[in-house]
């Protein structure tokens, strides 16, 4: 919902298709059924866990070090 909200033409004069959080999610789940709503979580996925890794593997490294000096 987020990517076609923000990968829409919106032209001066035209109503732009996806309009709120809602309004989406009603629209493409009228449109597509459920499934649309999970349409392309899979690259969504590839690309945020391994930088969500590497945060959570950061902060823990970082936090032991701070722990060590207090």
């Amino acid at each position: 919902m987020k990517t076609r909200q923000q990968r829409q033409i919106v032209a001066e004069g035209i109503s732009p298709k996806y309009h709120g959080v809602l309004q989406s999610l009603l629209l493409i789940a009228k449109e597509e059924g459920a499934h649309g709503l999970w349409k392309g979580i899979g690259p969504r996925l590839a690309r945020i866990m391994p930088g969500q890794a590497i945060t959570f593997a950061t902060y823990e490294v970082v936090s032991k070090q701070l722990s060590h000096h207090l």
